[in-house]
């Protein structure tokens, strides 16, 4: 008995599971719903029309409900169609028992659609914006969906909506054309959630993991993000600024960004941010319009760098640009640490590098300063601009020994100098002397005060005028008063000015004034003063050491004693005359006078020269400076044994050309004895030989000069003339 109920039992239980399994997956055929599910559809909107054949019924327990499963179905409003695959309409169970058929979900799987045509159907069933916005913007394109309609109780619902776009094609704004998209999406409680996303912009294919839309209040926030290759037609788009004379147009950078991107329901921008991660192992920017050769001899205009990272952030406020590389010059360098922040907000930009410059030699002629090759040298600077003008905060060039620092300094966009707060520099010169100055301006006042600073290099651009360039054209109509204070300025190895002080006048970039003295000892004084005469401007260095500046100038050599008096006069931008005049000197191991001794059979005198040396009274110089050429207009020197008159020019480094006239003193008294009345009365009344001189020519370029000497015997009126004026005086 007990069996025949068990086997009834399990029997039943067989039975239910088939007829459960059976009605799970393939149902049973009927028409007695078509009804409900036309009328479902109506309530939506009475203008839908459905069409379809066959009605399935089918049990789902999980949801505890029957299923009305119909396939091959056409939707239709106002003659704009849809291709369904299937609608599954779920029945709760008890609300049939009850005879309700209380429908509690219903799911819709489409066939591959259009989609201009989806959003024409959704336009015509209800107008909405940004439906109207995005069939404007899609150009064409595939979608399969599937959408879960959701039914509670109280005959509220909600829609999830699930698919997949196919090779759409976007128009952003009228104007930027996205191509090739495809997706996946999942739209649920207002939250869109795209997946795999793949499109081509700008020639250029993205892919996304996730994106995600949400509706919040009355904005749309987008957010997700994308992984691509840059090239500079994209950088130019999102910067606002072409960088192809910088970077290949051509080129391309592997990326990974985030990005978040804010609308209103209009889909007007409200805000958006990207976060790009680029990573490169070379990257080649060329820079033909910045000149650094002067100071940096292996730059070729251009700039390699080399296993870096560019970390790029971008907002609707403000743009921030990181770069970490190494870099080189040239393809043999080694490479070094290139630091680059670069950041936008509104119309200001601001600029920080951090650079290694150990690898390359660096020359600053204008401090006389030279780093050589594998000499650590770091290189910071801290720049803003705007459309007005540069602001640079700091600049910096250091390493353990010398130390380069510029503070608050405005330019303009032509980069002249508008302001400036401070200049510092601590560093060693070519010649291994520690320099420190220190200047700061606050005003019109500029304050410069030195420790000690070697001068040599300044002296001897002044006096040979090998810098015809107004050092103050760097400025912007520069107008103050220079405050100078110098315990020691280094003149030459053995010389020294000791506590120069003075002021000088600057005004609209021209100094007006100037009055600076100092001291060599407690003997011997220096002036050097600047004043305006008759519009120009006249310079006057007087010293009582004479030696430390003569001997800037090549061609006078074996200089001892003597005092200097220096005038120079700017007749124009390219144009100083200036006049030179020493006093109780000697000249010793001159090559070119003893030469020219020689060749005039005064081997006394010349033995002279290469021992004890040749005294002189005196020594005048008039000559000018033009650019590259030196034009002797007179050389005058006067002493015991020997007189000199000559004139001629010096080429730069190119050709010397001097000629003139030689005359022992002996010879001079005899001919002026002869003159006359003053002949008695200058030189007394004694009797000697002829007269006797020679002419000369020196030319040739400066290391292989050619002398040249021809007796004579009467002397020049110019000659004799300038020796009684010297004479007159003398007495």
């Amino acid at each position: 008995m007990v069996k025949n109920i068990l086997r009834i039992f399990f029997f039943i239980i067989i039975l239910s599971v088939l007829i459960i399994s059976y009605l799970s997956i393939f149902g049973v055929k009927t028409d007695k719903f078509n009804d409900l599910i036309k009328s479902q559809v109506a309530k939506q909107d009475k203008r839908f029309n459905v069409e379809f054949e066959n009605v399935y019924i089918k049990l789902n327990i999980k949801e505890k409900s029957f299923m009305l499963n119909s396939k091959d179905i056409n939707i239709s409003i106002l003659n704009e169609f849809q291709k369904i695959s299937n609608i599954d309409l779920l029945i709760d169970l008890r609300s049939i028992f009850r005879k309700e058929n209380k429908i509690k979900k219903i799911i819709i799987n489409s066939k591959e659609n259009n989609i201009l045509d989806l959003l024409k159907f959704v336009r015509k069933y209800k107008l909405n914006i940004p439906v109207l916005y995005l069939e404007n913007s899609i150009s064409k394109g595939r979608i399969i969906y599937n959408s879960t309609i959701n039914i509670d109780n109280s005959g509220q619902y909600s829609i999830d909506f699930s698919g997949k776009i196919i090779d759409a094609k976007l128009n952003i704004l009228g104007k930027e054309r996205i191509n090739f998209v495809n997706f996946d999406f999942n739209y649920k409680n207002k939250n869109l959630e795209v997946n795999n996303l793949k499109f081509k912009y700008k020639n250029i294919n993205f892919d996304s993991a996730r994106i995600s839309i949400n509706i919040i209040n009355s904005l749309i926030k987008i957010k997700g993000d994308l992984k691509n290759n840059i090239n500079s037609n994209l950088v130019k788009y999102l910067l606002n600024y072409d960088f192809k004379e910088f970077l290949d147009k051509n080129i391309f950078l592997k990326s990974l960004s985030d990005f978040e991107i804010t609308f209103n329901k209009k889909f007007k921008l409200i805000n958006y941010s990207l976060k790009t991660e680029i990573i490169f192992d070379k990257l080649d920017i060329s820079l033909k319009k910045i000149n650094l050769k002067n100071y940096l001899r292996e730059f070729k205009q251009k700039i390699i760098l080399n296993e870096g990272k560019i970390n790029f952030q971008t907002n609707k406020k403000n743009i921030s640009i990181n770069v970490n590389s190494k870099y080189k010059l040239n393809e043999n360098a080694n490479p070094k640490n290139f630091l680059v922040n670069y950041t936008k907000e509104k119309s200001t930009e601001k600029y920080d590098f951090n650079i290694d410059l150990t690898e390359y030699d660096i020359n600053l002629n204008d401090l006389n300063f030279l780093k050589k090759k594998n000499d650590q040298l770091l290189f910071n600077l801290i720049v803003k601009k705007n459309k007005k003008n540069i602001s640079v905060n700091e600049l910096k060039l250091f390493n353990n020994k010398n130390i380069f620092i510029i503070k608050n300094m405005k330019l303009e966009n032509n980069f002249k100098i508008k302001d400036f707060s401070s200049v510092e520099a601590k560093y060693y010169n070519k010649e291994n002397f520690l320099n420190h100055i220190s200047i700061t301006k606050k005003k019109n006042l500029i304050k410069l005060y030195s420790n000690q600073f070697d001068l040599s290099s300044d002296i001897e651009k002044a006096l040979k005028s090998k810098n015809n360039n107004n050092f103050f054209e760097i400025f912007k109509n520069l107008t103050s008063i220079i405050d100078i204070d110098v315990k020691l300025a280094r003149i030459d190895n053995e010389h020294s000015l000791k506590n120069v002080k003075g002021k000088v006048l600057v005004k609209n970039n021209k100094i007006n004034k100037s009055d600076i003295s100092a001291k060599f000892d407690e003997k011997n004084n220096f002036l050097y003063n600047i004043n305006k005469n008759n519009g120009k401007r006249v310079s006057i260095i007087y010293s009582d050491v004479a030696k430390p500046f003569v001997k800037k100038f090549s061609f006078i050599k074996g200089f001892e004693d003597g005092k200097l008096d220096y005038t120079s006069t700017e007749i124009n931008k390219d144009l100083t005359k200036s006049e030179l005049r020493l006093y109780d000197f000697k000249l010793k191991n001159m090559p070119t006078l003893t030469k020219l001794l020689s060749l005039a059979s005064l081997q006394g005198i010349a033995d002279l020269a290469t021992g004890e040396g040749i005294r002189f009274n005196e020594f005048e110089m008039f000559f000018e400076n033009s650019k590259n050429l030196l034009t002797i207009n007179e050389i005058y020197a006067l002493g015991p044994a020997i007189s000199v008159l000559m004139e001629g020019y010096i080429e730069k480094n190119k050709l010397v050309s001097l000629r003139g006239t030689l005359v022992p003193a002996t010879t001079i008294n005899k001919t002026i004895a002869k003159i006359p009345l003053l002949g008695s009365i200058l030189v007394g009344e004694k009797s000697g030989e002829g007269v006797f001189g020679v002419s000369f020519k020196i030319k040739g370029p400066p290391n292989n000069l050619d002398t040249r000497v021809n007796p004579i015997k009467t002397l020049a009126p110019r000659f004799i003339s300038r020796t009684l004026d010297k004479l007159k005086k003398t007495n």
